[in-house]
């Protein structure tokens, strides 16, 4: 998945769109970085994002020099709009008429950011789309419903002897060389077959025999109806694999199987293994003819025995062990069945998905995870106090700020600093230990404690963690000025994360004020 930065540009006298933009969190794959500026400057020719409240001729001419694909927004009164010139409009992605109140903002610009988005999610499937056509050795294509080639993979062009320049945008007799009357006869044009994919509706598998330049061609082709939006057909999607020199559908099956990058085996109606390729001797670490002839059920109850329940899609998870080391596999099962639908047999596809689950835990992990002290961070907290909104029961807020951290890392460096951080940490869990605790600041960090306690009890727990952290600090001199400051609130039926965050830092200001080490417990 992607990750991009936004420059944001606020050309205004005032902080008010600054602020705003601000207090707007990211959406998903993208960071912010908002720059407030008086003037125009070079700034303008980098940023991806304009916001300008100074409309003068100088500013209006600069913001000419913004780089292509930049947002422009004009910021004025609707009266002076009324005055740009149609040159002015040109540049322009919007217009704010002022006045305008925060709300205002903050719709326009997340309407903005999901465009943004919306246009990099579009990117990236298109190219998801070309690497995975482009990477199959077979023929692609996509057709309108006229027949006219819209898109074709390398192995397509391959096949034909011409660039994609060539082909796109072209129909079947000049694609394949061959003379306009005998594609408009429908004879070894794939007329017919084209026809019947668009009345039908659906994917269709075919034979058919291609009357190309070099010659008749044979190939084996799968063709799919393509819908818009409205289920309206706009054209078809094929898959071609030439098997001109193949002797028998045997030998093609053998092809497929040799090139299919996971374990592929097949069974007959009674159940016993009759093909399999040679990624299944790399899987379960057994020679191809050993595994011929086995019974289908045996076999699986040896090898994915603690495979789940197969969904609807026709797959389940299981674990395989490769020379002591476990090995996470997707299944995927399914009967096969003869042109008269009477089951034949069973197809079973095994691909190790060991380093995709592992690299998408880790992706979570890393997301919802401070890095230096493993405890969660700010944008998880968030994401775990929504759930509790709203839920019966007390949920009671733990605001933890150090007292004279900042001395530690002049006085001794930031490693010993980050030691500092790592201890405090051991401290928390230890006083917290069933709770969620996060690390939302340099020294900041939050505990929530979820069930009903009275005033008394939060005390209590108060108490405990500054006890706690005053017998860690006495082990490491270099800790001697360190101490903590917690402001704690509660209550009973989360409604406001942001208010319950206001209660316990209130009480948090307390307790510094009121000469740091030590709690404070938020009155209303």
């Amino acid at each position: 998945m992607y990750h991009y930065k936004i420059e944001i540009l606020i050309l205004s006298q005032n902080d008010f769109l600054y602020n705003a933009v601000r207090s707007m969190p990211p959406l998903e794959g993208f960071a912010h970085q908002v720059l407030l500026q008086k003037d125009a400057d070079e700034a303008i020719k980098s940023a991806d994002i304009i916001i300008c409240e100074l409309v003068d001729a100088d500013v209006l001419q600069a913001l000419q020099q913004a780089k292509t694909g930049a947002e422009v927004i004009l910021c004025a009164p609707a009266a002076l709009v009324q005055q740009l010139s149609g040159k002015t409009y040109q540049f322009l992605t919007d217009i704010w008429a002022q006045p305008y109140g925060e709300a205002f903002v903050i719709f326009k610009l997340k309407r903005l950011f999901e465009a943004i988005k919306a246009v990099k999610d579009r990117n990236l499937y298109r190219s998801y789309l070309e690497t995975a056509i482009n990477s199959i050795p077979n023929l692609i294509w996509f057709k309108d419903v006229r027949g006219a080639h819209l898109k074709v993979n390398d192995g397509f062009c391959r096949a034909v002897g011409k660039t994609k320049a060539d082909v796109e945008g072209r129909g079947h007799y000049y694609i394949w060389d061959i003379k306009q009357e005998e594609y408009e006869q429908g004879e070894y044009v794939c007329l017919e077959t084209e026809e019947i994919v668009l009345q039908k509706r659906k994917t269709c598998v075919f034979d058919e025999k291609v009357k190309t330049k070099h010659g008749m061609r044979q190939f084996k082709t799968y063709k799919s109806p393509i819908f818009d939006d409205e289920q309206q057909l706009i054209g078809t999607v094929g898959i071609a694999q030439d098997v001109t020199d193949l002797e028998n559908m045997g030998a093609e099956l053998e092809v497929i199987l040799r090139n299919l990058p996971f374990a592929v085996l097949l069974t007959n109606e009674a159940g016993i293994i009759i093909n399999a390729n040679e990624n299944c001797s790399q899987y379960f670490a057994v020679d191809r003819e050993t595994l011929l002839g086995q019974e289908y059920a045996s076999w699986k109850h040896k090898n994915l025995f603690d495979m789940g329940e197969i969904n609807a899609k026709g797959y389940a998870d299981a674990t395989l062990f490769v020379n002591g080391r476990a090995r996470n596999m997707e299944i995927y099962e399914q009967p096969i069945y003869d042109v008269f639908g009477t089951a034949v047999g069973v197809l079973c596809m095994c691909r190790d998905v060991t380093v995709e689950r592992s690299l998408s835990k880790r992706i979570l992990h890393n997301a919802n995870t401070d890095h230096l002290t493993e405890l969660y961070n700010r944008r998880h907290f968030y994401e775990y106090m929504g759930k509790l909104k709203n839920m019966v029961q007390q949920v009671n807020l733990f605001y933890i700020d150090l007292d004279n951290f900042k001395k530690i890392n002049d006085i001794h460096g930031h490693q010993t600093g980050d030691i500092a951080l790592i201890m405090v940490t051991d401290v928390l869990r230890e006083t917290f230990c069933e709770s969620f605790i996060a690390r939302i600041g340099g020294d900041e960090f939050l505990a929530v404690v979820l069930g009903p306690r009275n005033e008394s009890e939060l005390a209590e727990l108060g108490e405990r963690f500054l006890t706690n952290l005053q017998r860690a600090i006495g082990r490491n001199e270099k800790f001697a000025v360190l101490s903590a400051s917690l402001g704690i609130a509660a209550s009973e039926q989360l409604a406001d994360v942001d208010l319950l965050i206001r209660q316990s830092d209130i009480a948090l200001y307390d307790a510094k004020r009121h000469g740091k080490n030590q709690y404070k417990i938020y009155q209303p």
